[in-house]
């Protein structure tokens, strides 16, 4: 069974048996002088001992009640004792063996009521004030009984000793129980249940034994005597039916410190009870003794002059305890970073504050301004009253402070704390205000502000600000119909000074183009550090429109192209500039997007220029994306493969050797022409690992060939080397791993570079060509003349066969001073004892100049196109039996001319 319902079900039990027994208690007061009153008045007593045993199994009570229980079955005991002697000797006995039963209960009570007592308040002085009160409690209790009974009772001559002694110890037990009670009460500091019972219970025992002794007839009113007793056994079997728990609820009273109203009340109010009586003998002209009354009075003033002893000494050491509190607290205040004061509503101090005149350097007593105070740092008297409002609107709330200052001496000052209105506490009567310094928190907080929106470097805007302002430019623009323009800015030449002169000295470079930059826009427009070399200028205001956006680029580019001297060297660069003006729909990044394509666009086209961005660039920015994506696949699925474009002699018109050239056939974009897809293996990389495939595939079908056909001079295979090859450590590697796996001579291999590879970086290119020189591989500069110093490029690099460009070529159709163009390259080439070949000859003409010229070798389409590997091998078989060579192709589209890898 659920421990509950047993609760449940036993309290019901015990109300039951209460209302029982105030039923026959009852039945008893009005049944006198019958004999069913006897026989009901020994089932409620004995009732009673069995009830309180059953409460004590049933409940479990604290260890009191056990000795409750043996009380209240001592008394059962003795009324059983009594009413047999009484039946059988036909008159109630004055003394007899019951009486040894009733007294041995109150001793069990006086146990009961000690061990209760004991689970009071366990501090010595507690238990001390309880003793005196309880004493004092005893002493009246004692002189009540004497003055009333016992002394009357004592010297009645009329009674036997024993008698008199037994009959007076009743009353005067009674009220050595009452004092206990009182005690007991006074030490739990509450007034329970339990203590409700045990008072309830000795004063009905009292009050019928003080009747039973008074009165001349007791005999007439024994049935109301008997029901006193009866109350009493029963409230005493009651408390056994009340658990720990019933402990709870009661009535709290304050008297941990003894200092209690009542408690005061019943310490003194005793002392008027030896008046009373003597006040009562006056008025009635009775003659008492009034020694008792003096031992009382005397008793109860030792007692009370103790109780006043003791409140003073506790009085003293509770203001020392507070004392040392309060200079506790304040020697905390003092070390603490906080300063607290209490101000009233009006905001003046209720009180000293150190603590406040230690962090505001200036006093701040009772009766001063707090408001006026803080305006000592700077802060303006209304914030601090606003914030004091706020406090009151919300008692008992705690309101944050952040209060700023400007401080006489200079400098900003920040105070931090709470405001809690705590008017309705008695022990504050104020508004306490907590204050503390944070000038070096708001400090670090905007220092961090300021390095997560700017440059640390050149500190300008970084690109998350630059985001937020050109989204709050694009949303007025939604309002004033003025698109913002946006434009990105790179520099040319940055790498060659951080590599030549040193990080420190780019870093200078770019907080002079930061200065620059700022010294050129307006106030209202942005400037931006992205990142690296990259800067961007938001024009918000942009009534100019476009025109004034390009007028601004060429001003920036004017400013920029300035010499800037760095660590005693005067270095120069450029910049390229992408400019795009807000769509309608266009967001931060999408200006981002298309001005950084502008800008990549304006990079290409070369130094010192800017470009106005179109959507064609953002459709080819796309398609460029795509094919990055596409080609680093495109080598393992089989998708690049290589055509080979004929060399011929020009005076026999015999192939001496060929040119690799590479294609990308696409499963779905179909055929894309190097054009398209070179460029962007180079800026991705991927050009290396192709460059690699190159190599290998291009000699391993040189060295069939002349396996094929044996000459005197081995066929040549020509492959174009990319400038980010020649910029990688690898490339020596992949060409000597080629001429091992295929087995061809190193002369064999002609390797192309094309002067803007060359353009890079100089030293380190003819370093890299050296080496390969040093393989035994052949050098061919192609595309000569398109270049930025040609003939500066053949003094520093040794190569072995130069190449002119079709451009070139096409000026044989032309005038005679066109054609001179061409003679002087040959010429060039044949001083140098350089081999010269003419690219992208498509006419008869062409090749009839070409071999007056006296040039060596030509390729182009009037020869052959380029040509798979199997048509190459029916070309070599014609010319190796002397039938006659292929049709002539028709003349080469600019789509269709052999573009390298590069």
């Amino acid at each position: 069974m659920d421990s509950r319902t047993a609760d449940g079900r036993d309290r019901r039990i015990a109300v039951r048996w209460l209302s029982l027994a105030a039923a026959l208690v009852v039945l008893v007061g009005v049944g006198d002088g019958y004999e069913a009153s006897s026989v009901l008045y020994l089932v409620v007593s004995t009732g009673a001992a069995v009830a309180a045993w059953l409460g004590l199994r049933r409940c479990r009570p604290g260890p009191a009640a056990r000795w409750v229980a043996v009380a209240v079955s001592l008394n059962a005991v003795g009324d059983l004792l009594w009413q047999v002697q009484t039946w059988l000797a036909g008159s109630s006995p004055d003394v007899s063996v019951a009486d040894a039963a009733y007294l041995a209960s109150y001793g069990a009570l006086g146990a009961a009521l000690l061990v209760y007592a004991g689970d009071g308040d366990t501090h010595p002085r507690a238990r001390f004030h309880a003793l005196l009160d309880g004493g004092a409690v005893l002493v009246v209790a004692l002189l009540v009984v004497w003055q009333s009974s016992v002394h009357s009772t004592l010297t009645d001559a009329g009674l036997p000793l024993g008698t008199r002694a037994i009959w007076a110890a009743y009353p005067l037990l009674d009220a050595v129980v009452i004092g206990l009670v009182v005690r007991g009460m006074v030490v739990q500091s509450r007034v329970g249940v339990p203590a409700l019972l045990l008072g309830l219970g000795s004063c009905a025992w009292l009050a019928s034994d003080l009747a039973w002794l008074l009165l001349a007839a007791p005999d007439t009113v024994g049935g109301w005597l008997d029901a006193g007793w009866l109350v009493g056994a029963v409230a005493l079997a009651a408390l056994t039916w009340t658990d720990r728990q019933d402990r709870g609820p009661g009535v709290q009273t304050e008297l941990a410190a003894g200092t209690g109203r009542w408690r005061m009340t019943l310490a003194f109010l005793p002392l008027l009870v030896p008046g009373a009586f003597e006040l009562r003998a006056w008025v009635t002209g009775e003659d008492i003794d009034p020694l008792p009354g003096l031992l009382a009075t005397c008793t109860l003033t030792l007692l009370m002059i103790v109780r006043a002893q003791r409140l003073l000494t506790d009085q003293c050491r509770s203001r020392t305890e507070v004392r040392s509190l309060a200079r506790r607290y304040e020697a905390l205040a003092m070390t603490s970073s906080d300063a607290v004061a209490v101000v009233d509503r009006d905001g003046r101090l209720t009180a000293d504050s150190r603590s406040l005149a230690e962090l505001l350097g200036r006093p701040g007593g009772a009766g001063r301004s707090l408001p006026q105070l803080l305006s000592g740092v700077g802060v303006d008297p209304a914030d601090v009253l606003a914030a004091l409002d706020r406090a009151r609107l919300a008692p008992g709330e705690p309101v944050e402070l952040e209060l700023r200052g400007d401080h006489p001496a200079g400098g900003t000052v920040w105070l931090g704390g709470r405001a809690v209105d705590l008017r309705d506490d008695p022990d504050v009567g104020g508004i306490a205000v907590s204050v503390y310094d944070i000038t070096a928190r708001k400090l670090a907080e905007q220092e961090l502000a300021h390095q997560a929106f700017y440059d640390g470097l050149t500190g300008l805007a970084n690109r998350s600000l630059f985001l937020d302002h050109t989204e709050q430019a694009l949303r007025r623009a939604g309002r004033t119909g003025s698109p913002p323009i946006v434009l990105c800015l790179d520099l040319d030449g940055f790498k060659d000074v951080n590599d030549s002169l040193g990080h420190l000295a780019g870093d200078d470079l770019l907080c002079t183009v930061a200065e620059r930059l700022r010294g050129v826009v307006r106030a209202a427009d942005t400037v931006a550090r992205l990142g690296g070399d990259e800067f961007a200028v938001l024009v918000d205001d942009t009534r100019g429109g476009l025109p004034a956006a390009a007028s601004l680029a060429e001003r920036l580019l004017q400013v920029l192209g300035e010499p800037v001297l760095l660590h005693g060297h005067r270095v120069t660069v450029a910049a390229s500039i992408g400019i795009v003006a807000a769509e309608p729909e266009a967001t931060p990044l999408s200006l981002f997007r298309d001005a950084d394509i502008a800008m990549y666009r304006a990079k290409a086209a070369g130094r010192a220029q800017w470009v106005v961005f179109d959507p064609g660039m953002r459709a080819a920015a796309l398609e460029r994306i795509e094919l990055e994506r596409e080609l680093g696949g495109a080598l393992a699925a089989g998708q690049l493969r290589l055509v080979y474009q004929p060399v011929v002699d020009l005076q026999t018109e015999q192939v001496v050797g060929f040119e690799a050239l590479l294609r990308w056939q696409h499963p779905t974009l179909g055929a894309i022409g190097p054009d398209r897809f070179v460029p962007v293996a180079e800026d991705s990389g991927h050009i290396v690992p192709i460059g690699r495939w190159v190599l290998a595939e291009a000699t391993a079908t040189a060295a069939r060939w002349q396996r094929a056909h044996p000459r005197a001079t081995p066929l040549s295979m020509a492959v174009n080397v990319s400038a980010r090859q020649l910029a990688g450590g690898t490339l020596v590697e992949h060409v000597a791993e080629a001429l091992a796996s295929s087995g061809i001579a190193p002369s064999s291999l002609v390797l192309e570079v094309t002067e803007t590879a060359l353009v890079t970086d100089p030293d380190a290119v003819a370093e890299r060509l050296t080496e390969l020189r040093a393989l035994g591989t052949r050098l061919a500069l192609d595309d000569f003349g398109t270049g930025y110093s040609s003939l500066s490029y053949l003094r520093q690099f040794d190569v072995d066969v130069l190449k002119i460009d079709r451009s070139f070529v096409d000026l044989l159709d032309g005038s005679a001073d066109d054609a001179a163009i061409v003679h002087g390259l040959v010429q060039l080439g044949r001083t140098l004892r350089l081999e010269v070949v003419a690219e992208g000859v498509e006419t008869e003409a062409q090749r009839d100049r070409l071999r007056a010229e006296r040039c060596d070798l030509a390729q182009g389409w009037l020869f052959a196109k380029p040509l798979e590997a199997d048509e190459a091998e029916l070309l070599l078989l014609a010319q190796a039996s002397g039938a006659p060579a292929l049709p002539r192709p028709r003349p080469a589209t600019t789509g269709e001319r052999p573009v390298a890898q590069a």
